[in-house]
């Protein structure tokens, strides 16, 4: 593992920050390496914030070496814009004031997604774009980590283990792909989700979504650390 001296965390509500001062996994590793953390995930995010906001935080931190943990969010999940005037929530106005980009979910549950919209929705068998799309992104971003000599690991907090990549021929051969898939610091994004590793692991985890208890969030620090202790 390449030297650090700090970590940005960047994912969704099973990475975000806890409430009420509640600790989460990014806290415990700070703690274990002793190093501050800059914890940018955020609930209702999906991969392409997540991605755009690690990007636009490392390139403003160019004076720091951070150690980049991703928890990536739902392959599935839409982002879009939201043109409308009600005060509602969105991800990308926690880094940028600026921005109604907003995960389409959060727009239809309230209903205040537009026809076209609407109609940007994919049957759920049909992922084969979304999927291009995010390992494309992968592969770029892992890259240009990489250049700059930073240490990263990406994983799936959410639960993607639906779609690996051997059911999706096209997918499975670009060589973007491939190199994903052997990358060690890419850590088996179908197979492991923390939702699947909460039922097992922390008896105190929402049933029903697999967010994780205080304990949960101590314990999979520690899965993090092992992992990192291999690469």
């Amino acid at each position: 593992m390449k030297l650090f001296d700090s970590i940005l965390i960047n994912g969704d509500s099973y990475s975000a920050p806890g409430k009420e001062g509640q600790k989460v996994y990014a806290d415990y590793l700070g703690e274990s390496y002793s190093v501050p953390v800059s914890n940018y995930a955020v609930s209702g995010s999906n991969n392409d914030r997540i991605a755009r906001s690690t990007i636009e935080y490392v390139h403003l931190h160019l004076h720091r070496r951070p150690l980049v943990i991703i928890g990536w969010s739902f392959i599935r999940r839409i982002e879009v814009w939201y043109y409308g005037d009600k005060s509602i929530f969105v991800p990308d106005q926690i880094q940028n004031p600026d921005s109604k980009l907003v995960t389409l979910d959060s727009l239809l549950a309230k209903g205040y997604a537009t026809i076209d919209q609407k109609a940007s929705i994919l049957p759920d068998p049909e992922i084969h774009k979304k999927l291009t799309d995010f390992y494309t992104n992968l592969f770029f971003l892992a890259n240009w980590l990489e250049k700059l000599d930073l240490p990263y690991l990406f994983f799936s907090a959410a639960k993607n283990t639906d779609c690996p990549v051997e059911c999706f021929p096209y997918i499975k051969n670009l060589s973007t792909t491939q190199w994903c898939v052997k990358n060690q610091y890419i850590y088996n994004l179908h197979d492991f989700c923390i939702m699947n590793w909460a039922l097992q692991n922390d008896d105190q985890c929402s049933p029903v979504t697999g967010h994780m208890s205080s304990k949960g969030h101590r314990k999979f620090s520690q899965v993090i650390t092992k992992i990192l202790e291999k690469i």
